[in-house]
């Protein structure tokens, strides 16, 4: 039995793309303190290579058929593919993003102050995740799933249909 059907998972992709597309936004209009570093890491096929500038820092790693992008303003990015894999890193204003794949295509962004979003997944996994200020965010293997922690944040694995929201306010029951 699948977790979600078609119709529950195309209304999953679409709230993750407007969850990012709505923290891609603030990330632009917010206003960034001066002298802040911006870095940008990425290279042709086969590449390696790290920026560190005062606590900013960017890394990528690729074999010699994927592509990854990692970009830090003020913050700490990293991204690795391999096997035909695509991964992008994103960390804005003190927050820390890694993504990292064997033939998939993932995303992590962390937007804030110790903001942490991290995909690490099993190969040919579709996945994504995103942090807020204090959020705390891990798409995992299969086995792993998907954890939202502390603040505000998403984090889905499309090809499992695995996904967790947090509101950053909201405390989840325990069960008794």
């Amino acid at each position: 039995m699948a977790i979600f059907d078609s119709r529950s998972l195309g209304r999953t992709a679409v709230l993750a793309v407007g969850v990012s597309g709505a923290a891609m936004a603030l990330t632009l209009a917010s206003p960034g303190a001066a002298g802040a570093a911006d870095l940008s890491c990425a290279g042709p096929a086969g590449t390696t290579a790290a920026v560190d500038d005062d606590g900013t820092a960017c890394g990528v790693r690729t074999d010699g058929v994927s592509t990854a992008l990692a970009r830090a303003y003020d913050a700490v990015a990293f991204a690795r593919a391999e096997v035909g894999g695509a991964a992008f890193g994103f960390g804005h204003s003190g927050g820390v993003a890694a993504a990292e794949t064997s033939a998939g295509h993932v995303g992590a962004v962390s937007v804030g102050q110790d903001s942490v979003a991290i995909v690490s997944t099993d190969p040919g996994a579709i996945a994504f995740a995103l942090s807020l200020a204090r959020g705390q965010t891990f798409v995992g293997t299969t086995a792993e799933g998907v954890t939202c922690d502390a603040g505000a944040g998403v984090a889905v694995n499309f090809s499992t249909g695995q996904m967790c929201i947090s509101d950053g306010s909201s405390v989840p029951s325990q069960p008794s």
